[in-house]
């Protein structure tokens, strides 16, 4: 089997730097490392924010919730699924159209620079745990035999050194083939599914009955999915930064609702996987629930092909945040608080290096956590609400407006107790506070502040 796997998987990774080798043809100046040029088709940046999702998230997130609890794995697709639609509806067209490249830039306008500067540090540290979900090191490793150490530098060298030569065009493009391959493999094993194995309600009976439960992923993972829900999670650098790169306004929308639409049939594969593969494989590692059953119910060199877009949309998912926290790095403090007279040739250098560095970060955090998928990208999912409330009065409060001083303080207040909750939370074995995850009061508690000083006469003011 490795035998087959081995070159497969190599000859796939090798296309992945061509890519990148293509995108450099495109990446002149540093508006086109960070967004493309503002020239990326707009389903080319849809699949690219789908891409994210799907690759160590839903695709092999979901399949191991399938493997461990059933069908309850299923909420995490469908609930940040309608995040994704929704936040992309309030907020795609409208950050397009501010023309900024960083979501900080456009809360400095009516918040200050200590605002861009907080909201750039706690989004970078949300994003760290991401980064090191290289889930496509394991699935590598174990595709191929080759040392799970060896396995992890691959695929974050291969991650770093495509966006280090392409930028936006390196990773956008990249995602793109990985959803489409991955696409066809998951529908095409959900047809077995239902052809071949009877269906859900087969699979569901040869299983613990706790496995045709919605709720038996626990209250901490789906107060985590509500809160992230709540908070309009993909209000956020990732996804925005595709919306930037599409061509008009109304582009950025269609992008981003498009793939927040292409989450929900994944989800129900990914869950049909999980699920198949705990009837077949009793006794195999839940990460690697998804690849093995591919491997084990196509013929080899189908399932290595498969596979291998796994790979590497596991390593789409880790190049988002990589290129998210390059960008944010560069832009919020490099550009605007060291050198705000650099050139565009020192920029687009300083990104390049940039990006190296959180690789190698990268790298260093995915040898030494170990932490199931989901949790690992929610882990710091909490001090993120700090600015969603200050975000929405400046957007919609047609009435009454914020306070610079104001709109700050809630940003720190918020920030403060989303790191303190969570901590208290990580106290805990499983992490878990008040029975929750600590997203949940952290957002709520951020919209009552924000409504509070919305309606305080010195903490607000009239339009």
């Amino acid at each position: 089997m490795q035998d087959i796997v081995l070159p497969i998987v190599a000859a796939y990774l090798g296309v992945c730097m061509l890519i990148g080798l293509y995108g450099r043809k495109l990446t002149k100046s540093a508006e086109d490392f960070d967004v493309g040029g503002r020239r990326l088709p707009w389903w080319v940046a849809s699949f690219s924010i789908a891409a994210t999702l799907v690759g160590s998230g839903v695709t092999i997130g979901v399949g191991e919730l399938g493997y461990k609890v059933g069908i309850s794995g299923m909420l995490y697709p469908l609930i940040l699924g309608v995040a994704l639609i929704l936040s992309m509806w309030l907020a795609a067209a409208r950050f397009r159209r501010s023309n900024a490249i960083t979501l900080q830039e456009v809360l400095e306008r009516d918040y200050g620079v200590e605002a861009r500067v907080l909201v750039a540090v706690i989004m970078i540290l949300s994003l760290i745990p991401a980064v090191a979900a290289l889930a496509a090191g394991a699935i590598l490793s174990a595709m191929t035999g080759l040392n799970i150490g060896i396995s992890i530098v691959i695929a974050a060298a291969i991650v770093t050194l495509y966006i280090f030569i392409g930028g936006m065009w390196a990773v956008a493009l990249t995602d793109t083939l990985q959803m489409i391959i991955i696409y066809v493999g998951l529908a095409l094993l959900s047809g077995l599914v239902v052809t071949e194995y009877g269906g859900f309600s087969s699979l569901l009976s040869q299983l613990p009955p706790s496995y045709s439960d919605w709720t038996a992923a626990g209250p901490v993972r789906i107060s985590s999915y509500v809160a992230a829900l709540l908070m309009f999670i993909y209000v956020s650098q990732p996804w925005l930064q595709r919306c930037a790169a599409v061509r008009t306004p109304e582009e950025a929308t269609r992008a981003g609702v498009v793939a927040g639409l292409l989450i929900f049939p994944i989800g129900f594969f990914a869950v049909s996987a999980g699920l198949l593969a705990r009837v077949l494989l009793p006794n195999t590692d839940p990460l690697l629930a998804v690849p093995q059953v591919i491997l084990t119910v196509f013929h080899p060199a189908v399932g290595a092909l498969f596979c291998a877009a796994i790979i590497a949309a596991c390593m789409s998912s880790t190049d988002s945040w990589i290129h998210s926290c390059t960008t944010m790095l560069v832009r919020d403090f490099y550009q605007r608080l060291i050198n705000p007279e650099a050139s565009d040739r020192r920029i687009l250098n300083i990104s390049r290096l940039v990006t190296l560095v959180i690789g190698l970060l990268s790298l260093l955090l995915a040898l030494a956590i170990k932490e199931e998928v989901i949790m690992l990208v929610l882990l710091f999912l909490a001090p993120c609400a700090l600015y969603i409330g200050p975000l929405f009065v400046s957007w919609f409060s047609r009435r009454r407006r914020l306070k610079r001083r104001a709109g700050f303080t809630i940003m720190l207040v918020v920030s403060i107790l989303g790191i303190v909750l969570t901590l208290l939370m990580l106290r805990s074995t499983p992490p878990q506070i008040f029975g929750v995850h600590a997203a949940l009061p952290t957002v709520l508690a951020a919209y009552a502040l924000t409504l509070l000083f919305l309606y305080l006469p010195w903490t607000s003011e009239p339009r």
